[in-house]
């Protein structure tokens, strides 16, 4: 009923490290942060269709069931959000190893003034 709620706090973190930090860029942190923002705004829209979230306070259906809900919480939307920066990191692992390989071999000369290789 609340899962979503562990991506969408992370999303923020990560959009708020990235905007304060310079080296997110190498990191690609912005794709985390879609990644992760895109599917907690997925999860609360599937949560909204079967009336686990309401437009009235106190927004969750199951609220009167605290601690069933941070559960919840902590279990399947940290799953979840370790799922998605697992992917994310994989995903930046093969993007470096294909960009290492896509690199041109430089050309060395030799002594005589001509180009080997």
């Amino acid at each position: 009923m609340a899962c979503f709620i562990a991506p969408l706090v992370a999303g923020i973190a990560v959009s708020i490290l990235s905007r304060v930090w310079k080296g997110a860029e190498k990191l690609k942190l912005s794709v985390l942060f879609y990644l992760l923002l895109g599917g907690s705004t997925l999860l609360a829209l599937e949560h909204a269709w079967h009336g686990e979230v309401v437009l009235y306070p106190p927004f969750l259906t199951g609220a009167s069931d605290v601690a069933g809900m941070l559960t919840e919480v902590v279990k399947v939307g940290g799953s979840m959000t370790l799922a998605v920066s697992g992917l994310w990191l994989s995903v930046l692992y093969a993007s470096k190893r294909l960009e290492l390989r896509a690199r041109p071999v430089a050309r060395v000369a030799t002594t005589l003034g001509e180009r080997a290789g």
